[in-house]
């Protein structure tokens, strides 16, 4: 574990607010990293490096010959048993004995705490790297990415699915991780700059309750749920999300799956120039009341008289209609065939 700077300040104002004597904190070196007298930082203590080697406290009298050092104990700090740095209090060591038990587990409750966020971050990228290498379909190191699949038990022969969740507020970020934690899901990632992804095996997804997150991230969210498929596919499970997510937004829901598929999903695998170019050939020809009745006449399911009652107008003159908008774009609303390729394009213009 690397002892930084800051690390070694924090440690030297615990202490000194316990002791009150002139503290150093000392790496496995030799060297003072941190002190209350900042002109020692940077400085040789071979007190401090003799504690170190000897994994024993080192007193300091008016006789000691250590270079850089000055009256006091220098008491060894241990992390999982071995000696890591020393804590190095000024004074008379008579005095300072008193405090040796306090001052070193004051100082191994710093080290371990820094030791455990390092673990986190590094199991953060650890997994930041297996989902995004897999979600972006760009794995450039698989022995890499072999270890962690070892490592996280992820069996490439099982389906998996993803879940894209858009924040609309980032401090949402530590929720969503203790959420999916609570329910045994271990591959979710934050996404610069507001998404949150989770990969889903089937049991962990029997865990997960779309009305009870609906209900807890309510007007916070938006998430959409991709196919499940196998684990190199997962990209194509990710762009599926990504799709859900975007209608579930439109439709004003916190979640919404690609099982749902429904015309507006591939519809939103167009581009929107193919979109418009395809709905302008289809209805160029019609002015705003034609289109108007295609739409009542297409919700009607093609009733006619619950379409002309809905526009207050004589079944007569909706069949009028109709012929007309035959005549304009060489397709009959009538037919089957000919409706859809009507109704697909009023799905373009928008």
């Amino acid at each position: 574990m690397e002892l930084s700077r800051q690390l070694a300040s924090q440690i030297v104002k615990a202490v000194y607010e316990v002791v009150g004597n002139d503290i150093n904190f000392i790496n496995a070196s030799g060297i003072i990293i941190g002190s209350t007298d900042s002109k020692r930082i940077g400085t040789f203590h071979e007190a401090g490096c003799e504690a170190i080697r000897r994994g024993t406290p080192v007193f300091v009298g008016d006789s000691h010959d250590f270079k850089g050092a000055r009256n006091g104990i220098n008491y060894p700090i241990f992390l999982e048993g071995t000696p890591v740095a020393v804590i190095g209090i000024t004074g008379n060591p008579d005095d300072l004995k008193q405090f040796g038990f306090l001052i070193t587990k004051i100082t191994e409750v710093f080290l371990k705490e820094q030791q455990l966020n390092e673990e986190l971050l590094s199991e953060n990228r650890s997994i930041h790297f297996l989902i995004t290498s897999l979600i972006y379909d760009n794995v450039q190191n698989q022995k890499q990415l072999d270890i962690l699949l070892e490592k996280y038990e992820i069996d490439s022969s099982k389906e998996y699915a993803v879940l894209s969740i858009k924040m609309k507020d980032t401090t949402l970020e530590p929720s969503l991780r203790f959420y999916f934690s609570a329910i045994g899901c271990r591959l979710s990632v934050y996404l610069y700059p507001n998404e949150w992804v989770v990969v889903f095996d089937r049991e962990t997804w029997q865990g997960f309750s779309p009305d009870e997150f609906g209900s807890k991230y309510k007007d916070r969210v938006h998430a959409g749920m991709g196919p499940f498929g196998p684990l190199y596919q997962l990209s194509q499970s990710y762009h599926s999300a990504q799709t859900a997510r975007r209608h579930a937004r439109q439709l004003n829901t916190v979640f919404c799956s690609i099982d749902d598929i429904s015309i507006e999903f591939v519809l939103e695998s167009l581009p929107d120039q193919i979109q418009k170019l395809y709905a302008g050939r289809i209805l160029s020809s019609l002015n705003d009341k034609e289109l108007k009745i295609l739409n009542i006449y297409f919700s009607c399911n093609l009733s006619l008289k619950d379409a002309s009652e809905a526009l207050f107008i004589h079944k007569n003159t909706l069949q009028y209609q109709l012929d007309r908008i035959t005549e304009k774009t060489g397709l009959n609303p009538r037919l089957f065939q000919d409706a859809f390729l009507l109704q697909f394009a009023l799905f373009c213009n928008h």
